[in-house]
């Protein structure tokens, strides 16, 4: 019977470290992939038969059964479709008490500020709102995302194309893609990303 290596399990074999020794025959969970990519982590599978260091997870030989790979199926498949809230609720944000903070991971001399107002503890969709002061945010989105320019213009730069939008417009971004958030003036942006919590997978 394979072994199923989780998120969770891969990052207590790694610990510290950066390389982890894989048992042979262990399938690691998409997720599991994706965590190891994001933190550079070195895989490395043993050989059959080799046991892995003290404080891993078994190995497993042998070909897995029907019934191993529809639990395998079952497992990956919950994980991926699993909600980044459990109990989400209807929630309610006064917009007097939105306080915008200085965005820390704005390039230097970048007047950006953001706050999230929904997150994973209260939905699958976040939401929250970002300003530009003559400004501009190279970024990757490893989410989906929704933007409706509130006041002001804003401009966003993708796939070779700059977009310009005014007020009440709508822009969506697909998952995976590079973009230069930013405005020529200033603007003042609603956006929506899902899943809320793309930061933790």
């Amino acid at each position: 019977m394979k072994k199923l290596i989780t998120e969770e399990e891969l990052r207590v074999l790694a610990g510290d470290g950066k390389e982890v020794v894989i048992p042979a025959g262990s399938v690691l969970t998409p997720s599991a992939l994706d965590m190891a990519k994001f933190m550079n982590l070195n895989l490395v599978r043993a050989a059959a038969g080799v046991s892995p260091t003290p404080g891993t997870a078994p190995s497993f030989c042998g070909e897995p059964s029907d019934e191993d790979i529809r639990r395998i199926v079952r497992t990956v498949l919950a994980e991926k479709t699993k909600p980044a809230c459990a109990n989400p609720r209807v929630t309610y944000v006064k917009g007097e008490s939105v306080k915008l903070e200085p965005f820390p991971q704005a390039p230097p001399g970048q007047v950006i500020h953001m706050t999230d107002v929904v997150t994973s503890r209260e939905g699958n969709l976040a939401a929250g709102f970002m300003t530009f002061d003559k400004s501009q945010l190279p970024w990757h989105l490893t989410y989906d995302e929704v933007d409706y320019v509130v006041e002001g213009t804003f401009t966003l730069q993708a796939n070779g194309k700059t977009y310009t939008c005014g007020a009440g417009d709508v822009m969506y971004i697909p998952k995976d893609t590079h973009v230069v958030f930013g405005s020529p003036a200033t603007c003042k942006v609603l956006y929506v990303t899902y899943p809320a919590n793309w930061a933790e997978v």
